[in-house]
């Protein structure tokens, strides 16, 4: 995806150029030392990469570590807060401590359209979107040995990607694709996990209803390599349904944006409002009784259940 000569995105304004001309390997920053942020510096620093970590809260504010680097990955928190949606307020905290021209690299999950947005609000950093699929349990083993490794850009930092990409974890299956489509597939993801974790948790009560052993079922139906086990035992973690930070925000985050668009996303509404009542209903939920697990064990990470993969 470099782009042709004469382009203007193949100018001496790309961090590839300076990199090249001082002879040097390409030094990366983290901004958010948090589970995603600290098991990406596990990686560099297992890779022999020169990285520095940048997250204030927790003493690393040495700015020097953004200043110096040429690949800035950010890894900071984007909630969603109820009645506002999506928040972007740290991400944007974060690209606006970036001096200079840089290489930004976005793990923050955040809405399509957003790298888009910022490489139009920041014309001299060249922005990519690198979604993360890791396990909060297992984060850094996760980022070591992904099952893929996604990198969206935008028409200016496509010229790029062959810098970035190879800094990554190998992964079986790797793609490089526009921002958008990147950032789409992280949301799409996990709300397609809160849809099984949802349905899975009618066909129990409907299976205790006709009393009938929802274990059995449960594993049958696992053995379908097209559906598995993840996500399908409903007492994962000792609670229904699914919370911790990614399945929820994310999954209410895609609603809106369908509605913005003019659409609507009814399956995973449905989705939601089944686990708002699973939540609910928590407290009266003395002893849960665990359904006995298929071969394919289910990726729990989240005291308030099914999170396979978080960002």
């Amino acid at each position: 995806m470099d782009p042709v000569a004469g382009s203007p995105h193949s100018s001496g304004n790309s961090v590839r150029s300076d990199i090249v001309r001082s002879h040097s390997k390409p030094k990366v920053c983290i901004i958010g030392d948090g589970v995603v942020g600290g098991a990406l510096r596990a990686w560099f620093e297992h890779s022999g990469t020169s990285v520095r970590a940048y997250d204030p809260p927790k003493g690393l504010d040495d700015a020097t570590a953004i200043a110096d680097a040429h690949v800035v990955f950010i890894c900071v928190p984007t909630p969603y807060a109820a009645g506002a949606g999506f928040d972007d307020r740290h991400l944007m905290d974060a690209v606006q401590r970036i001096p200079g021209k840089k290489i930004v690299v976005i793990k923050s999950t955040v809405r399509p359209g957003t790298t888009d947005r910022l490489q139009r609000e920041f014309p001299q950093h060249r922005f990519m979107f690198n979604p993360e699929f890791l396990r909060e349990a297992s984060a850094v083993e996760d980022t070591m040995h992904p099952d893929r490794q996604i990198l969206g850009c935008t028409d200016a930092s496509a010229g790029e990607t062959g810098l970035v990409m190879p800094l990554l974890p190998p992964a079986p299956v790797t793609r490089v694709c526009s921002a958008r489509e990147a950032e789409m597939s992280k949301y799409v993801a996990n709300s397609f996990l809160a849809i099984k974790v949802s349905f899975s948790n009618e066909v129990y009560d409907l299976c205790e209803r006709l009393a009938i052993d929802y274990g059995v079922v449960r594993e049958i139906v696992a053995a379908d390599p097209r559906i598995g086990a993840s996500h399908t035992d409903v007492f994962d973690g000792g609670y229904r349904g699914y919370g911790g930070k990614c399945l929820p925000k994310d999954s209410k985050a895609l609603i809106d944006l369908a509605q913005s668009a003019g659409t609507d996303m009814f399956v995973l509404r449905a989705s939601d409002a089944v686990n708002t009542i699973l939540l609910g209903t928590q407290r009266t939920t003395l002893k849960p009784r665990r359904a006995p697990a298929p071969a394919e064990q289910d990726d729990a990470v989240t005291d308030t259940g099914h999170e396979r993969r978080a960002a």
